[in-house]
Formats: C-alpha cells, sequence, structure tokens
C-alpha cells in the first residue's frame, strides 16, 4: 500500500487517491484480528457531491460515457478496485507483527459495491462499497509482547476486534481511543492519526 496514503484499503480503495479529501466521503475500518488469522473490513461512503463524482467516473472511465451507470459498469469497477488492492498489497504489505510481514500472507480480496450506483449519474444518493481483505498467519501471533502495526487512511474511524483472553498493553498513532467488552471480545475504538499508521501492543 503507498506509504502514508492508503491502507488497504481501502482502500485504500483506488477513489481515494482520484477524488479531493472531503467531508461527503467517508472511510472506515473494522479489522477482526485471532491467533492465525485476520480479516479487514473497510466501509467506503459518498454523499452529495462525492456520490455524483463516484459516479461519473465509473460511467466516464469504464462505461459508455451516457450519463447513466449500469450493472456491466459497476462489475468492471469492481474488478478494477480488488486489482488495485491486490497489486498494492503486492508491493508492500499493510500489516506487520513485530515489525515484520514475512508470515503473513493474503488468502482472499473481497469486494461489495453498492447498487445504488446504479442509474442517473447526477444522483445524489448515498453510496457504501464495502471491501474486505483476508489473511492468514504462519505462526500463532496473540501472544505476550507482540506488536502490530498496521498503515491505513489517516483520519478514518478503525475498530479492531480480539479475543477477550488477550490483554492489551497500548495503542499509538490512534486518537481518542476506548476499550470496551463484549461476548467474548475485546472492542479498541479510534481514528488514524496523521501519519497513516497505528500499532497494538499485547501484554
Amino acid at each position: 500500500m503507498r506509504k502514508l496514503v492508503v491502507a488497504i484499503h481501502i482502500l485504500l480503495v483506488l477513489f481515494i487517491l482520484i477524488m479531493p479529501a472531503s467531508g461527503q466521503m467517508t472511510w472506515s475500518n473494522h479489522i477482526i484480528l485471532k491467533n492465525d488469522i485476520m480479516e479487514w473490513n473497510y466501509n467506503e461512503t459518498y454523499r452529495n457531491s462525492s456520490a455524483i463524482l463516484y459516479r461519473d467516473y465509473i460511467d466516464s472511465q469504464l462505461g459508455d460515457d451516457s450519463g447513466l451507470v449500469n450493472a456491466w459498469e459497476v462489475l468492471k469497477m469492481d474488478v478494477k478496485v480488488r486489482n488495485y488492492l491486490k497489486g498494492e498489497l503486492e508491493e508492500e504489505m499493510d500489516v506487520q507483527i513485530n515489525g515484520s510481514s514475512e508470515n503473513i500472507q493474503v488468502t482472499d480480496i473481497a469486494a461489495q459495491l453498492d447498487f445504488e450506483t446504479l442509474g442517473d449519474i447526477n444522483k445524489t444518493d448515498r453510496i457504501e462499497n464495502r471491501y474486505s481483505v483476508h489473511y492468514i498467519f504462519d505462526t500463532p501471533v496473540l501472544d505476550s509482547g507482540t506488536n502490530f502495526t498496521f498503515m491505513g487512511q489517516n483520519h478514518s474511524e478503525v475498530v479492531i476486534e480480539i479475543p477477550e483472553t488477550v490483554n492489551i498493553n497500548s495503542t499509538a498513532g490512534m486518537e481518542n481511543v476506548t476499550v470496551s467488552e463484549g461476548e467474548n471480545t475485546t472492542f479498541v475504538r479510534g481514528s488514524i492519526g496523521n501519519t497513516s499508521y497505528f500499532s497494538l501492543y499485547i501484554e
């Protein structure tokens, strides 16, 4: 993933690079961390003028520039985004364990583009796309003293979900951090800071 710009994710997503930052486009992250696997889910939301720009990009760059987005054009965007994410992760992994990505493998990249994208490009209806990346670890990772470092879209919301049996030592690179307990799960919530890098330290 491009340094200091996007993680996967997301974008982490192609459209982060072709649109200006705007309150009308939001990005959130949900990381599910287990002993041998990890899932990183992204929600990407466009509203108002950013929704128009998004629809127009798909129609003009991937479609027939007819002023309408059709299902085939959305499918082409789906393929484009997944290929983009795959290429970014092959260039630079967006998670490290104790300073290394050597024992981490990406097993699947999925995209679910909102069908609200279909129709007139001038619609301002909200668009919410979802992406997920699945990883496996060659060795168990939820041991005492483990340091996880992630690279994401700065200033976006993030939730890290870990088993309740794991004790958290500290976090870094996250703002407004809260820790809460759920059913067999601990949730670490906050927002990514200015540098795009954020870390979770296990006791």
